[in-house]
């Protein structure tokens, strides 16, 4: 990427979309090549997850390596166990529908069956806890790019304690999500947490509590954060979408100069592609990734070039203009 360009303090945005996270690890790998380097990052779900990665003490280039590194392992371990076809239908109607009759018929035949242990989550939440245990360093992590997580606060009620039908109806009655800075966080625990928070999508994972509050997923009604790196004053920023269509209002930012990535061939958002971390899913993703990074920065990038050309040539033709004033004449 031009040096020029660079000049501006440019900020990363990486939306949520489960394993199509991929995607993101792709694109950056551009980037990286492009020698992009944020000076802040703001993530929602999986994309706080692989801001974590790349917001370490390190050279980008080096976290952006890991993290296309961590991607290809996942596509070879089980760090989820899929149920069957019958259970995806079951819970895609289940976060659709606020019937509590079904609802409770649904936790019922589920529990019943042995696939839901408890009232709070499907997924055995260790395998992740583990990953992130494992690849997140969190002394480097607070010495490094500033990183902004969003999450979503869930409320148990006394009596009842955790039900995720309440988190749904407080999502779209207006309920708002909250960036925290993983940089504030007081310990090692404290970060875990908040990034397992992150990802905590409702029904499949528990909630986290963070310094005394329990939170969820934040893609529940903000999964494109770039309110975060606005209200810290970043006026260039890089979205990295997983869904072609993701709506964000640009009024709501006029001092920003927003770029954005977005998948040019359609990426489902069903339940069973937010959890497919198939080793050949994976790959594709990120393919897909890298490509579409390159087909839609190169031709801002030559723009830019071409400004940048006509600039100083407008600027030597003054430079000399100059200069044949200033000369005595030869007569």
């Amino acid at each position: 990427m031009n040096q020029n360009f660079l000049n501006s303090q440019w900020g990363l945005v990486l939306t949520g979309g489960g394993a199509k996270g991929a995607y993101q690890a792709g694109a950056l790998r551009y980037l990286a090549e492009l020698n992009f380097q944020p000076k802040i990052i703001a993530g929602t779900s999986v994309g706080a997850l692989n801001g974590a990665v790349l917001a370490s003490d390190r050279p980008f280039s080096n976290a952006v390596q890991q993290l296309n590194e961590l991607w290809t392992n996942l596509g070879e371990v089980e760090i989820l166990k899929p149920n069957t076809e019958q259970i995806y239908h079951l819970l895609s109607y289940a976060a659709q529908t606020f019937i509590p009759t079904f609802r409770e018929w649904m936790l019922h035949f589920l529990i019943e069956s042995g696939i839901l242990k408890d009232r709070t989550a499907i997924y055995d939440p260790t395998p992740i806890e583990y990953l992130v245990r494992e690849t997140i360093n969190p002394v480097e992590l607070k010495r490094g790019i500033e990183l902004w997580v969003t999450v979503f606060p869930s409320l148990k009620i006394p009596g009842l304690g955790y039900d995720w039908l309440f988190d749904l109806i407080r999502a779209k009655t207006g309920t708002g999500a909250e960036w925290l800075c993983i940089q504030d966080c007081p310990d090692n625990e404290t970060i875990y947490n908040l990034l397992l928070a992150s990802v905590a999508i409702p029904l499949a994972f528990p909630c986290r509590s963070v310094n005394g509050k329990n939170y969820i997923d934040g893609g529940l009604v903000d999964n494109v954060p770039l309110g975060a790196l606005a209200a810290r004053g970043c006026t260039h920023v890089i979205v990295i979408h997983l869904r072609s269509g993701q709506i964000w209002n640009r009024h709501d930012f006029p001092n920003q100069t927003i770029i954005e990535i977005r998948p040019q061939k359609l990426l489902n958002s069903d339940l069973k592609s937010l959890l497919n971390f198939d080793s050949e899913r994976i790959l594709e993703l990120k393919q897909q990734g890298y490509e579409d990074a390159k087909s839609q920065l190169e031709p801002i990038l030559n723009g830019f070039k071409s400004f940048s050309r006509l600039s100083q040539t407008q600027q030597n033709l003054i430079s000399s203009t100059v200069e044949l004033l200033e000369d005595e004449p030869l007569f």
